[in-house]
């Protein structure tokens, strides 16, 4: 009987959610690697992640990059044997045998009865420890593109394709595509910084966090920051849920890692934009305002809860109207922080309080930041409004929506220029290479965030796509939370991947 190399796989039960999947590999042994070198810009992953010694001889590599060049066909197997029935010795009857498959390795064995003949012919050449080229391109490819390698490997034996195992992936995922991932990461990292140094001046960053999972019990949470001037991912910090009291607090000590990171580097921070998390706020105003660092608020993620309590304001009794003036009050939240360059929290506190009174059709304020509106003599259409009675109801409800203390306070903290739209984009991004459905070890997971890093950086800054004729191309969008509004977005040159 022949050994073909079958493998089953023991998965253990988790807790948080998403539950165990097949993508766990079994590499949680060596995320403490990457954990204790992450400041460590001169690292390479390889040193400590190969058990064994990793170095391929010249003509190995030179091998293997030939045969990832060139096309490859699919092949049925009777097709393939009779290009073995012909004796090309005598030109007798020949027949083909197989010999030792190896995931997409075959081996045809050719002998001829009649002169004794006998010839060997491979699929493909082996390259690193004797190991079939294609098996390694194959579990590249997977990684690479965010393929899910258990689904894709399904896929492939209901085809009928002869391939790898599940068992096979990981064991390249761990000793070959994840180490390559990091040291990319880390070239791309270096280059960043080594362009924000001959820049000057302050970073100005957006940072958030992304659970792996919906809810309350995720098991990761990645912290993300992006150079809002160059548009480019500066840093990842992955925190698993068991390295702090609970999984809420990943978010705080994913920006602790990434501060001293940046810190090791010499790197002074000007600006910071997140979301109005609590425990990030009272760190930056005692650790980092001291130094200099200014700390705003995304207007996207204030003007999301202003929308929700106006939504439910609106279903009130008389309160009809304030879903009238939604869009509008969400506008004049992002132009109170837009016509403030400069971020005076007076001056744009005095610009949305003044809002209030606009809806009244009041347009004079008794504020000495903002006196007037800065909008011309109303007339016509602009004159013909369904404005709010001073007041009623609908006034009196949006005004305790919109002079909240707590909120006041948040709007004195708008981001005057720069927003976390583009952290938002990569977060959605990720979704495709890490999806919250599917659960991964701490290093495939890092290695995936990694993954989407380099492909945003690579595509962040696209131009706009042109017509034959030189014109920019648009697109009309309907944005999920607009509900039911719609926006003319610019359509980007196509993606690039490799």
């Amino acid at each position: 009987m022949v050994d073909v190399g079958t493998q089953t796989e023991r998965f253990e039960h988790h807790r948080s959610t998403p539950l165990a999947s097949p993508e766990q590999s079994d590499d949680e042994c060596s995320f403490s690697d990457i954990i204790n070198h992450s400041g460590d810009m001169s690292w390479s992953p390889g040193e400590e992640m190969l058990s064994e010694p990793s170095e391929e001889e010249p003509e190995e590599l030179e091998s293997l990059s030939d045969t990832n060049a060139v096309d490859k066909f699919i092949v049925c197997q009777r097709q393939l044997l009779s290009l073995f029935t012909v004796c090309p010795a005598c030109c007798g009857e020949t027949q083909g045998h197989i010999m030792h498959p190896e995931g997409t390795f075959i081996k045809v064995k050719q002998a001829c009865r009649t002169c004794g003949y006998e010839r060997y012919w491979q699929n493909q050449e082996k390259v690193h420890r004797n190991m079939p080229a294609c098996n390694l391109l194959l579990s590249g490819a997977i990684h690479f593109s965010g393929c899910m390698a258990t689904q894709t490997i399904r896929m492939l034996k209901l085809f009928g394709q002869q391939c790898i195992s599940p068992g096979t992936f990981f064991r390249h995922q761990r000793y070959y595509t994840i180490p390559t991932i990091v040291q990319a990461w880390r070239n791309e990292q270096r280059g960043i910084i080594r362009e924000l140094k001959e820049t000057g001046g302050g970073l100005i960053l957006s940072g958030d966090c992304r659970s792996d999972s919906p809810g309350h019990c995720a098991k990761y949470g990645s912290y993300s920051l992006i150079e809002d001037r160059i548009n480019k991912v500066l840093d990842v910090q992955l925190v698993q849920s068991s390295e702090v009291p609970s999984s809420s607090w990943c978010e705080l000590e994913g920006l602790k890692r990434s501060m001293q990171f940046l810190m090791d580097q010499d790197m002074q921070v000007s600006a910071l934009i997140t979301d109005r998390n609590r425990q990030v706020a009272k760190w930056v105003r005692e650790e980092m305002c001291s130094e200099g660092t200014r700390h705003f608020f995304d207007v996207w993620h204030i003007g999301k809860s202003i929308q929700k309590a106006l939504d439910a304001a609106a279903k009130e009794r008389d309160c009809e109207d304030l879903k009238l003036w939604r869009p509008a009050i969400i506008n004049h939240l992002y132009w109170a922080a837009a016509s403030t360059p400069t971020g005076d929290p007076d001056e744009m506190e005095a610009k949305w309080q003044s809002m209030i009174n606009h809806v009244q059709d009041i347009h004079e304020h008794s504020t000495p930041a903002f006196t007037s509106c800065a909008h011309p003599p109303l007339e016509g259409e602009a004159r013909d409004k369904e404005w709010l009675e001073p007041g009623s109801p609908a006034a009196s409800k949006l005004e305790s929506v919109a002079a909240r203390k707590a909120l006041v306070k948040d709007i004195q903290q708008l981001s005057p220029q720069h927003q976390t739209f583009s952290l938002e984009a990569y977060h959605s991004l990720i979704l495709h290479f890490a999806p919250k459905h599917t659960g991964f070890s701490f290093l495939g997971m890092y290695s995936r965030l990694l993954l989407a890093a380099l492909h945003f950086n690579s595509n962040g800054n696209r131009d706009v796509a042109r017509t034959s004729e030189g014109e920019a191309r648009y697109a009309v969008r309907y944005p999920r939370f607009w509900k039911g509004g719609w926006v003319v977005h610019p359509i980007k040159e196509k993606t690039s991947y490799g």
